[in-house]
């Protein structure tokens, strides 16, 4: 038998593969078993075959040959070299390769696989019970801060920070007995008070609660904490501040799309702002802050993405609405080094730093054509929603965090590019769930330092650059934080309405 064309090279190793593939299915054996099992009788061996007729037998005709023979039927090659012109039986039989077991050992995997179709030893079910206990366990870099204090050897200045914000739980009354609000705390504000503590939180319920902290052990024995409750709105409070001009006027902000003060003097509640669309819908407040600019201006972000700017000291008679984002903005900053610049979180997975003073008619990102826009001078996409920004007073760093379960850090001074890119990403459980609220990194006022709750009981602090300086241990997570802008205190709020407050007193 002559030299293989190349294409029956390649039907005879079809064929070697086709069979291999049947013999390790064992169809054929398959197919009797079900049929042995189901009690079949294969009709082809026992169905009767007709008598047999008695057949004339005549002379053979001669065969008939076409006029015109390809060469390859007549088993020439194209060239006109013979090409022998075999059956399929033949091929199979001609040249059979030996099987190199040493070679298929050493074939690497491909492919994405089932480590349990591996492990024949191991049930299927077992092996997942064995490692799922493994999985999906959440942590964050704070955890370890204790751990890492007794090994890692720290800057002069960062040992002094973690030494000044190694602070102490209040202990004259039991965080369990400081209920602020009736539920979930959703928003802290520390009063900027320096001789004296007022905390005042809100709740999911639109209660807002003041508390009065007592700074001795009281002579009464049933003494209970002084703290005032009240209910003003009728959903989430997303937001409370002072007046920069008159620091005994409160702004409180809600869902329900109403900004009121209380007036600390006399107890006055006033309606500053109720938040309605064309439509006359509420538009749901998410965020608030104060211009650096001018203290009589207020910064206004909602749930469905649109942003605003209030004089306060004129009732509103029309708001001009533009759009920031298709979804909730759940938190704002603004730049205190460039005022005219606001970084947004959104639920449409983006950070983005705004310029105020320039106006889009219709941005082309939006799928809405109800509002104008702002100028986006820069974009960080994440890959889920962000939570939260917050500026440093005084270096050019921005922090977010968001369900990403992470921390991310950025240098926003100078020239921005049109994407951002983190200078330092830390890991960060943000994993809430339903019954807690969301976490939210906050820079101190007055220094570039910067709190977060912690999943694991506990509030984390941090230098700008990053550097952990304090993992303060909490009964239950405190959620929501809060800090006094001079002072080194903070409180943090739980989902029950309780608060547990810090403070660098009793050291």
């Amino acid at each position: 038998m002559g030299e293989l064309s190349e294409f029956q090279k390649r039907r005879l190793e079809n064929i070697r593969r086709n069979n291999d593939l049947l013999k390790k299915l064992n169809l054929n054996g398959a197919s009797r078993e079900l049929r042995r099992e189901a009690n079949v009788r294969d009709e082809r061996k026992h169905k009767k075959l007709p008598a047999k007729k008695k057949v004339i037998k005549s002379e053979p005709k001669p065969q008939r040959l076409p006029t015109r023979r390809s060469r390859r039927l007549r088993g020439e090659a194209a060239e006109g070299e013979g090409v022998p012109n075999v059956n399929d039986s033949q091929l199979m039989k001609r040249d059979s390769p030996e099987v190199d077991l040493e070679q298929i050992k050493d074939t690497p995997i491909a492919g994405d696989i089932k480590l349990s179709d591996i492990i024949k030893s191991e049930d299927k079910d077992e092996l997942l019970t064995k490692f799922q206990k493994f999985s999906n366990q959440k942590f964050s870099s704070g955890d370890f801060f204790k751990e890492l204090q007794k090994h890692k050897r720290a800057s002069p200045e960062i040992e002094q920070l973690q030494e000044d914000f190694d602070l102490q739980l209040y202990e004259i009354f039991e965080p369990n007995e400081i209920k602020i609000v009736q539920d979930r705390v959703t928003a802290m504000f520390f009063h900027p008070q320096k001789d004296k503590k007022l905390i005042i939180a809100g709740d999911t319920s639109g209660n807002v609660g003041l508390w009065n902290v007592l700074d001795k052990d009281p002579e009464d024995d049933l003494a209970e904490p002084d703290i005032t409750k009240f209910k003003l709105f009728t959903k989430n409070v997303g937001r409370i501040d002072c007046f920069p001009t008159d620091s005994s006027k409160i702004l409180t902000a809600s869902y329900d799309g109403i900004i009121r003060s209380i007036h600390l003097g006399n107890l006055q509640s006033e309606e500053i702002l109720k938040l309605r669309n064309e439509y006359d819908d509420y538009l749901g407040i998410s965020d608030c802050q104060f211009s650096y600019e001018n203290p009589n201006h207020l910064y206004i972000s909602t749930l469905s993405g649109e942003f605003t700017i209030l004089d306060t000291r004129a009732k509103p008679s029309s708001i001009s609405l533009h759009r920031l984002a298709d979804k909730k903005i759940g938190s704002f900053s603004i730049n205190p080094q460039k005022p005219y610049e606001i970084a947004t979180g959104s639920l449409d997975r983006t950070l983005k730093i705004w310029d105020l003073r320039n106006t889009v008619k219709n941005p082309e990102w939006s799928q809405y054509e109800d509002y104008p826009s702002h100028e986006i001078v820069s974009t960080y996409s994440s890959r889920l929603s962000v939570s939260a920004v917050s500026y440093s007073p005084m270096d050019n760093t921005l922090v977010c965090n968001g369900y990403d379960d992470t921390i991310r850090l950025f240098d926003v001074g100078g020239e921005l590019s049109e994407n951002l890119e983190p200078k330092l990403t830390l890991k960060h459980n943000c994993q809430t769930g339903r019954w807690t609220s969301i976490l939210k990194a906050r820079f101190k006022p007055n220094m570039d330092v910067f709190a977060i709750a912690n999943m694991s009981r506990a509030i984390d602090i941090y230098s700008s650059a990053g550097q952990q300086l304090a993992h303060l241990k909490t009964a239950t997570v405190p959620a929501v934080v809060g800090w006094h802008p001079l002072r080194n205190w903070i409180a943090g709020g739980n989902s029950s309405g309780k608060v547990f407050l810090f403070t660098d007193e009793n050291k």
